[in-house]
């Protein structure tokens, strides 16, 4: 199991960004979303793919789901908004930076 205290750890900055464009806008940052659907796909503004593998925990609910760049999105019925944890650096990210 993933424990939050280890991906803390991890991330320089530890202060939560509030937007719906989470991980677009702030990449490698703790960002909050005030929705219950997650889309891991790219930024329809820019193309640009989403950087890093997520924990993603529902706020209300703790409902833990881990989200992969490109990968279905995801729904968290019972909560209002979560927060995004950034786990590692995607590898299909990186091998597109090549």
């Amino acid at each position: 199991m993933i424990k939050l205290e280890t991906i803390l750890k991890s991330i320089p900055n530890q202060e939560i960004v509030e937007s719906h464009l989470g991980q677009w806008k702030y990449p490698g940052r703790i960002t909050r979303i005030p929705s219950n659907q997650i889309t891991m796909q790219p930024d329809p503004r820019t193309g640009k793919p989403i950087e890093h593998i997520l924990l993603i925990i529902g706020d209300q609910s703790g409902e833990r789901q881990i989200g992969i760049p490109g990968g279905p999105n995801l729904f968290f019925p019972n909560d209002q908004s979560v927060t995004e944890y950034p786990i590692a650096k995607s590898k299909v990210y990186k091998s597109n930076q090549k």
